[in-house]
């Protein structure tokens, strides 16, 4: 199976944990969609975003570690669900 690119985009956008605005982030993402998820008959084709956010000087980043209902907001409106998958700020997310 693989994926296909579909959208990147870098920007400033903001971090939450459930309702709680964390910070302002800049942040670098990709949106890839499964091959055959363009095949379904119905629905939003789910997306799987991967990439990065700077952490760098940001002492919070182990709490952003731990919590599994991170959303990001970006600067164009679109929020996507991540999980931070090291220290260094590469993240990896779903939209649909």
């Amino acid at each position: 199976m693989g994926r296909r690119l579909v959208d990147s985009v870098s920007g400033t956008g903001s971090v939450h944990a459930g309702d709680l605005m964390l910070r302002s982030i800049a942040y670098t993402l990709s949106f890839w969609v499964d091959d055959d998820a363009s095949a379904r008959p119905e629905g939003p084709v789910p997306m799987t975003v991967d990439g990065h956010i700077d952490i760098s000087g940001m002492g919070e980043a182990a709490v952003l570690a731990g919590p599994e209902a991170l959303t990001l907001t970006l600067e164009d409106g679109r929020r996507i669900t991540f999980r931070l998958k090291s220290t260094f700020g590469d993240i990896v997310g779903s939209w649909s």
